[in-house]
């Protein structure tokens, strides 16, 4: 697993966060036709993530992004890229507030390729419904959303 030089090598090396999640969407097909694919596993999922503070309209806000790897297994089927997930016993690792420097950072980005191998051999997917692509229009809390479509 490669980190990308540049903008995201600061928060890589001291701004690590956890971005829980159900799953994750991803979409095929060609623009104005894009079929929706819920990615999941059995319960919460934990994907590494980064974070710093910006400003937005006069205000400091904190913002995250999901840190993404070369696609496996089930996700691979779908998209190119994947997140990167972490496993509960390397959860303490990931979030140290330590700045990765030298082997330390070589150390992590090892252990991230190791968990996030680990989980996306438990991703599966399937198509849900197209619905999930309005985010003016669709209903949150609608949990039939995630439900499969024939």
């Amino acid at each position: 697993m490669k980190l990308a030089a540049g903008f995201w090598a600061p928060a890589f090396s001291a701004a690590r966060c956890l971005v829980p999640m159900r799953g994750y969407f991803e979409w095929t097909g060609e623009k104005g036709h894009k079929t929706p694919h819920f990615l999941h596993a059995d319960g919460l999922l934990a994907a590494a993530g980064l974070t710093w503070s910006m400003e937005h309209e006069g205000e400091r806000v904190r913002c995250f992004v999901v840190v993404t790897r070369e696609a496996r297994d089930a996700s691979g089927e779908v998209h190119d890229r994947m997140p990167a997930f972490l496993t509960p016993d390397t959860w303490d690792a990931w979030l140290s507030p330590e700045k990765l420097t030298g082997q330390a950072k070589v150390d992590t980005l090892a252990m991230l390729d190791h968990t996030s191998a680990d989980v996306a051999a438990t991703i599966r997917g399937h198509i849900v419904d197209r619905r999930v692509s309005n985010t003016r229009t669709v209903d949150p809390s609608d949990a039939t959303l995630l439900d499969p479509v024939a």
